[in-house]
């Protein structure tokens, strides 16, 4: 079976499917002029995980075949699969057609689909599809893990909070989620099931009143699928280096990057993260593009620029930054840095 070319940022992945006409010999009197030949291109949202988060994986969010079907203006019907990037149905009727496609991932799951109503008079005919993600719900189940060490089994605890991305604005989101601990091991799951979408998922973890660590991801939920991850937390760890790395492979291409000044973190001290865009989508402007900061898994109020000025405490500290445009596209960058004595 032929696999599509998987989806980037903001580019739309086109089949054309060819409908070339002839009259069949039991199209008795019937002229080919009443026939018609319809381009019919659909239009994917369909796109690959973004570079930093917990997603299905790309073969889960790649479409490797469409069904397409079709009622006529007689009542005419046609089925048609394909996998290929063209096929050809034969006498197609001029009038209105009732067409509707359904895109499968590589493990038959319907991940997208469209449909319209079309009126067909002209010989050649062009119609355009666009297939968006299934609306509904859908599963995730996330293990996190930390040094069983670190932490007292028996007063250890995991809490979290979502956003949304809704009209490219993260908000808050309320559901009801399971956390599953596995006692002296240093391991819990989350999971639920609520609505298909982009998430902001924030992690802490504490022992007794104490908070220990956080980390916050991206979280994509995709309808009757369950979408699974990992992710660790780092409780005093004594990593010396920093920096923000940004790789970006969403369907809108955000790049950029992240520069630190001063160079050497010592208490007491103020330092600056400042990231800047290097490439953008066609069309929009950096000033478009929203931030979120988040220390060890909370959001930082009032932070919502591409330039982060702290006082860190002695000690080291994990930041994350949500960087996102159009409401259908983000990167997440993260850094831990270590704060000395001079």
């Amino acid at each position: 079976m032929h696999s599509f070319k998987k989806i980037k940022s903001n580019l739309l992945l086109f089949l054309f499917v060819l409908i070339t006409t002839f009259c069949l010999s039991s199209c008795e009197n019937q002229e080919s002029s009443n026939l018609i030949d319809l381009t019919l291109s659909l239009n994917s949202a369909a796109k690959t995980n973004f570079s930093k988060d917990i997603s299905p994986s790309e073969n889960e969010l790649t479409v490797y075949k469409f069904k397409i079907n079709g009622i006529g203006p007689n009542g005419e019907t046609f089925e048609k699969e394909t996998s290929s990037q063209s096929t050809t149905l034969s006498g197609l009727v001029k009038g209105k057609w009732e067409i509707s496609v359904i895109g499968y991932n590589e493990n038959d799951e319907a991940i997208v689909n469209g449909s319209g109503t079309y009126y067909l008079f002209n010989s050649k005919s062009v119609v355009d599809i666009t297939l968006e993600y299934l609306t509904g719900q859908g599963d995730f189940s996330i293990d996190v893990y930390w040094n069983k060490d670190q932490a007292d089994p028996l007063k250890t605890g995991v809490l979290t909070t979502y956003y949304k991305l809704e009209n490219n604005e993260f908000i808050p989101y309320d559901v009801d989620d399971d956390v599953e601990y596995f006692e002296g091991e240093g391991h819990a799951i989350i999971s639920s099931s609520f609505d298909a979408g982009n998430y902001i998922l924030a992690v802490k973890l504490f022992s007794g009143p104490t908070e220990l660590s956080g980390f916050a991801e991206q979280l994509r939920i995709l309808a009757n699928h369950t979408t699974v991850g990992s992710n660790t937390f780092v409780i005093g760890d004594t990593q010396l280096d920093y920096g923000i790395n940004f790789y970006c492979n969403t369907h809108l291409p955000i790049v950029g990057v992240i520069t630190a000044s001063p160079e050497v973190i010592v208490e007491d001290q103020e330092i600056t993260l400042t990231f800047t865009p290097t490439s953008l989508p066609d069309g929009y402007t950096a000033d478009q593009i929203k931030y979120r900061w988040y220390l060890e898994g909370s959001q930082i109020d009032g932070e919502t620029s591409n330039i982060l000025s702290i006082m860190p405490e002695k000690g080291e500290h994990r930041y994350d930054l949500f960087a996102y445009i159009d409401g259908i596209s983000g990167t997440l960058g993260s850094t831990k840095i270590l704060v000395t004595c001079e």
